[in-house]
C-alpha cells in the first residue's frame, strides 16, 4: 500500500470531523474485512483437515466392521469343522447370530434405561432454587 501523499493529508484536513469519522469507519471496516478473510481461509483449511480425519476414521471403522464379519465367519466354520458334519456350519451360524441379537438387545435395553436419566440434574436443581429464591425475595413495585 502506498504511503499517503501531501494531497491526501490536505483532503483529510479539509473534510472536517465527518471526513475523519468516515476515514476512521473505513479503516475499521477494512481491518474487519481483512480479519474475516483470514478467518475464512483458516476455516477452509480446518474444514479440509477435519474432513480428511473424518474420512480416515470412517474408512477405518468400515474396515473394522468387515474384519469383524470375516472373523465371525471364520470362527463359525472353524467350530463347524471341529464339530464335524456337512451341515454343522448352519447351526453354528444360527447360534452366532442369536448371540449377536441377544447382545444387541441387552445394549438397547441399557441405552433405553440411560436415556430416561435426566441430563444436567444439578444445573436444573440450581435453577429451581434460583427461581424459588426470586419468588420469595421479589419486592412488589
Amino acid at each position: 500500500m502506498p504511503d499517503p501523499t501531501t494531497e491526501d493529508f490536505r483532503a483529510t484536513e479539509a473534510a472536517g470531523i465527518f471526513g475523519h469519522l468516515t476515514a476512521l469507519l473505513s479503516a475499521k471496516l477494512a481491518y474487519l474485512r481483512a480479519r474475516l478473510e483470514l478467518v475464512g481461509l483458516e476455516g477452509r483449511e480446518a474444514a479440509v483437515h477435519y474432513g480428511v480425519i473424518l474420512a480416515l476414521a470412517l474408512g477405518g471403522l468400515i474396515v473394522l466392521v468387515f474384519g469383524y464379519f470375516f472373523l465371525v465367519i471364520a470362527l463359525v466354520f472353524l467350530v463347524a469343522h471341529l464339530l464335524g458334519g456337512a451341515t454343522a456350519w448352519i447351526w453354528v451360524t444360527l447360534g452366532a447370530a442369536l448371540l449377536h441379537f441377544l447382545a444387541a438387545a441387552v445394549l438397547l435395553v441399557v441405552a433405553k434405561a440411560r436415556l430416561g436419566a435426566p441430563m444436567f440434574a444439578d444445573s436444573l436443581h440450581e435453577l429451581k432454587q434460583d427461581q424459588e429464591w426470586l419468588k420469595t425475595n421479589a419486592k412488589p413495585n
